[in-house]
């Protein structure tokens, strides 16, 4: 029987800013047993494929912008969802105004480019992501898979993702990430993405392991009936869990043995 480990990225795959060895031999080893390995995160599909390169990563798939993309090990698109663009415009226009927000960065899909907000505050999760674009070319750009308003502190992300599921969530979804509020069109989420992915695969969600750390791999952890959740999460987060491990080694040795 097949089965899917589907994981978090950040702070869960890759935490203290590295992804541990003992963690990619671990995944060697659920691969070498005939099973599939999933990355889900709420990066672009640019940004996840040079870290997959960095480590040597053996990924069969890629679930991208909170599930609003999926692409195959090869980096072909097999899944794409958008934005509204007046909306989006909107929402740049108001990640200006909004007090505590360092950046924000626009991903057209596979490409991802940021704008500053405010340079005078401490970016905690761009701090590589070098502008590229102007701000007129990036709101002309016309094509939105998903905005990531990136904020001074946690407090201000998870506030800020209320406030936009509050005025703006008949077309939107706002998910607070750490230090960033992920948004993406209404329905989509890495609950969403995984289900492609076993559809895709014709593998049933019983046979899906899913493992996150932060508020939007909430919906991850509640696919199915193997949901897993970081140490290091904070407590509201773990309630929604079914087990906890201390990295991805852990999970798979326990769903191995």
């Amino acid at each position: 029987m097949t089965n899917i480990l589907a994981t978090d990225y950040d702070g869960t795959l890759k935490y203290a800013q590295k992804v541990m060895q003992e963690d990619l031999d671990a995944i060697k080893k659920w691969k070498e047993q005939g099973n599939l390995f999933v990355i889900v995160t709420g990066r672009s599909m640019e940004s996840i494929a040079r870290q997959a390169e960095i480590y040597d990563l053996p990924v069969d798939y890629f679930v991208t912008n909170n599930g609003g993309m999926v692409y195959d090990a090869n980096k072909k698109e097999l899944y794409a969802s958008y934005l509204d663009t007046v909306t989006s415009i909107d929402l740049m226009y108001i990640a200006k105004e909004i007090e505590g927000v360092c950046s924000y960065v626009v991903n057209d899909g596979y490409y991802r480019h940021r704008i500053v907000v405010d340079s005078e505050l401490e970016e905690k999760r761009y701090l590589d992501l070098e502008p590229d674009l102007d701000e007129q070319h990036v709101m002309d750009l016309g094509k939105y898979a998903q905005i990531v308003i990136s904020m001074v502190e946690t407090e201000y992300a998870v506030s800020l993702a209320e406030q936009i599921n509050s005025n703006f969530g008949d077309v939107v979804v706002a998910y607070a990430n750490n230090f960033v509020v992920d948004i993406v069109p209404k329905g989509t989420s890495k609950a969403l993405g995984i289900d492609f992915v076993c559809e895709w695969v014709n593998i049933d969600e019983s046979c899906v392991y899913t493992i996150g750390d932060s508020y939007n791999d909430i919906p991850l952890m509640e696919y199915g009936l193997n949901g897993a959740c970081m140490s290091t999460a904070l407590e509201d987060v773990k309630a929604h869990a079914n087990k906890e491990y201390d990295s991805i080694s852990c999970m798979i040795n326990d769903i191995l043995k």
